[in-house]
């Protein structure tokens, strides 16, 4: 599994107000003709350099991987909890396995912000996320 499926797994299975394919998608957030209006989506984004680890193999020990969440919803209020609780459940991650990967670490790099409002004028609030995965 990769960084995005272990993610967004993580996700669907720490709330009840995400689902993957339903209400939560992977580097996509549909337009909402197909899906509901109320959505979530995890995008991979640039990272950092890996960590090398000195007497380690020449692969890296950790790569550090960013996250970008978007949730979008009709209302306001209900966009910027669904930002919150995605926000919650993933600053929570401190040296656990998601999937089978260690983590780490998943910090955010800062609170939900309102990101844009789409071509419905729906408000899309957003927050960046790094992950610090073993390799």
């Amino acid at each position: 599994m990769g960084l995005i499926e272990e993610v967004g797994t993580y996700v669907d299975s720490n709330s009840t107000r995400f689902a993957l394919g339903t209400s939560l998608f992977l580097n996509l957030l549909p337009d909402g003709s197909t899906v509901a209006a109320t959505a979530a989506a995890i995008i991979e984004t640039g990272g950092s350099p890996a960590v090398h680890t000195i007497g380690g193999s020449t692969r890296p020990s950790w790569e550090i991987a960013r996250v970008q969440v978007l949730c979008r919803s009709t209302s306001p209020v209900t966009a910027r909890a669904n930002a919150d609780a995605a926000w919650t459940i993933l600053e929570g991650v401190q040296n656990q396995a998601l999937s089978g990967t260690t983590y780490m670490r998943i910090s955010t790099m800062q609170p939900p912000f309102l990101a844009w409002r789409d071509d419905r004028e729906r408000p899309v609030f957003a927050f960046n996320a790094e992950c610090w995965r073993r390799r």
